[in-house]
């Protein structure tokens, strides 16, 4: 990236058109490249993340963290009932959630 900046600057002084029409268009290769990579990236973080860490090691911290806090977990969280449908997220939603959340920090 700082060579097409550099390749950039360069071009605009020189004003050849051409050669600012080959630096933008290796900006825009490089750029999707990168985009695509940190989808890629992204994706596999997220679904490596998500299946890491076994439940019962997730209850029994849960269930740490409650007792020290002394919070009683049957009483703030209660079971599913059955035949009672949670929203499900599609895929689209998920990917505008993380589009929104990067624009975020991009902020």
């Amino acid at each position: 990236m700082a060579g097409v900046v550099r390749g950039m600057e360069g071009a605009m002084r020189a004003m050849d058109l051409e050669k600012i029409s080959a630096v933008m268009d290796k900006f825009e290769t490089q750029f999707e490249d990168l985009d695509v990579a940190t989808g890629y990236y992204e994706n596999a973080t997220s679904s490596a993340t998500a299946v890491a860490a076994p439940q019962d090691d997730v209850d029994r911290l849960i269930h740490l963290v409650a007792d020290e806090a002394g919070v009683e977990l049957q009483a703030e969280m209660k079971t599913p009932e059955k035949g009672i449908m949670t929203k499900s997220v599609t895929e689209e939603e998920r990917e505008e959630g993380l589009g929104e959340r990067l624009r975020a920090l991009r902020n």
